[in-house]
């Protein structure tokens, strides 16, 4: 304590002597404390990024706080693709940021692509005149880039894309001192987008069927909830269709085990190929196919039932998976709010319906009654 009541003494006389001292202490003050300020907003983000794991509100995340730290007028975040060959703007703020969302850049194209192919951080503040500029983004946005600075997105050695800030405010040009700043925040961000990415993978694979790559009954009895509740609230029908297979075991007795998984991957494929992308297709279990279809009543069900039990039994076997067989199905069809409000309910009243086809005639399609 009595060393430092005599180093401010200290310090007080120098600077009555001499008031560069105090104009120096005072920049040195203002430095600690910018720099005190910064290391608790990158303490901020490491904590609440760590506790994200959905990317694309983590992304957001991101974005707010790299403006927040280093005020550009336009930001992006770009991400390699699984080939590591090409970025594509994941999240773009700023003028006219929207036309980014369908642009992709290979590998070395642009500053971005250069930084992402390099790994090395760039500062560029006279845009237009570096060889690495693509004036084509600015056509696109209708913005002027004078001034980029480019960090990488590395994890764990991994390159997972780039962070490009563009212009910085008032007509300023980006400093080593932004420079900084953004790499530390590149590095602490870089390990929580990673970690969201595989922890939604993760997820993803456990409501995915590993044969057909359809979805399972886990994730089929979760979505469906989703799309009552969503029903209930905006008052439209959603409709479930239970599919089986006829005589789906000669098909394995006869060619084998390897011949009817190759089969169901086929049928599954004929699915998803005949209803609409925000129709959910499932594969039940064994030969067993569901299918939700929101906004849409019994009728129109069994209108698409029955297209598709016309692309399973017109379907050249012989071709693909390759044997000379044919195939039919049974469909039952159950609606939301007329047969249940349930997920295990409608579920219940298809597989019924489908089991009374299955019973009959086989190889046609029925509602619930």
């Amino acid at each position: 304590m009595e060393a430092q009541i005599s180093v401010r003494l200290v310090l007080k006389d120098a600077m009555a002597e001499k008031p560069s001292y105090k104009k120096k202490y005072e920049e040195q003050i203002r430095e600690f404390r910018r720099k005190s300020e910064l290391l608790r907003l990158l303490s901020e983000v490491v904590r609440t990024a760590n506790s994200m794991l959905e990317p694309d509100a983590l992304i957001q995340y991101i974005m707010d706080r790299i403006q927040i730290l280093v005020k550009p007028e336009a930001w992006s975040l770009l991400l390699l693709d699984e080939s590591g060959s090409e970025l594509t703007f994941k999240k773009a703020l700023g003028s006219n940021a929207e036309g980014l969302s369908d642009v992709k850049l290979k590998l070395g194209e642009g500053i971005a692509g250069h930084v992402a192919e390099t790994g090395q951080p760039m500062i560029v503040n006279d845009a237009k005149k570096s060889k690495y500029f693509k004036p084509e983004l600015d056509r696109i946005t209708g913005f002027s880039s004078r001034s980029i600075l480019c960090v990488p997105l590395r994890s764990r050695g991994k390159n997972l894309g780039v962070l490009e800030l563009i212009n910085q405010s008032e007509d300023k040009t980006f400093t080593e001192e932004n420079l900084e700043t953004t790499l530390l925040f590149a590095e602490q961000v870089a390990v929580s987008l990673e970690n969201a990415y595989l922890f939604q993978r993760v997820k993803h694979l456990s409501m995915v069927d590993d044969l057909t790559k359809l979805y399972n009954s886990r994730y089929l009895r979760q979505n469906l909830k989703v799309e009552i509740a969503r029903a209930r609230r905006y008052i439209y029908p959603v409709s479930v269709i239970f599919m089986d297979l006829d005589g789906f075991k000669r098909v394995n007795d006869r060619y084998g085990h390897l011949v009817g998984s190759s089969t169901l991957k086929v049928v599954g494929d004929l699915l998803r190929g005949g209803v609409r992308q925000v129709d959910v297709v499932s594969r039940y279990g064994g030969d067993e196919f569901t299918i939700i279809l929101p906004n849409t009543d019994a009728e129109g069900a069994l209108l698409v039932s029955k297209r598709l039990l016309k692309a399973i039994v017109t379907h050249d076997y012989k071709s693909t998976p390759g044997y000379d067989f044919g195939l039919s199905a049974s469909f039952g069809i159950s609606c939301f709010p007329d047969h249940g409000d349930s997920p295990d309910e409608l579920i219940q009243k298809a597989d019924q319906a489908m089991y009374r086809v299955k019973e009959s005639t086989k190889n046609d399609c029925q509602i619930f009654s």
